[in-house]
């Protein structure tokens, strides 16, 4: 059976906690990705951000310069193992309502698997 690790991206993009949402604006759009997981002082996972809370942060008129990622993202990360079977990724994105999930082995992220990454393995 396929696990996460077969699908999983380990070229990661992340941000600090303290980066601005113009610097989270510029590595998203410098790699063309849609979203970064954040990371802590000591390199944890602690959430996600994407272009929606970028939005969300213009509309609410915010300076992008001025708020951190911490204030933007969302917290509360799930996360998987990369030994997990992609139909237990499946499930826990659509249980969690997510569409993406850091992959944590030993307590380091070593990729991130997306519902893209999903679909096109049942391909």
């Amino acid at each position: 059976m396929a696990t996460v690790s077969s699908v999983m991206t380990r070229d990661i993009v992340s941000v600090p906690q303290q980066a601005t949402l113009g610097e989270v604006a510029r590595v998203l759009r410098g790699r063309n990705i849609g979203s970064a997981i954040v990371l802590d002082d000591a390199g944890g996972p602690v959430g996600i951000i994407s272009e929606r809370e970028l939005v969300d942060s213009v509309a609410a008129s915010r300076n992008p310069d001025v708020g951190i990622a911490e204030s933007w993202m969302r917290g509360g990360l799930s996360s998987i193992p990369s030994a997990a079977t992609i139909a237990e990724a499946s499930t826990q994105m659509r249980e969690q309502n997510v569409r993406h999930l850091p992959v944590v082995d030993d307590g380091q992220l070593v990729g991130i698997v997306s519902i893209r990454d999903l679909l096109a393995a049942a391909v």
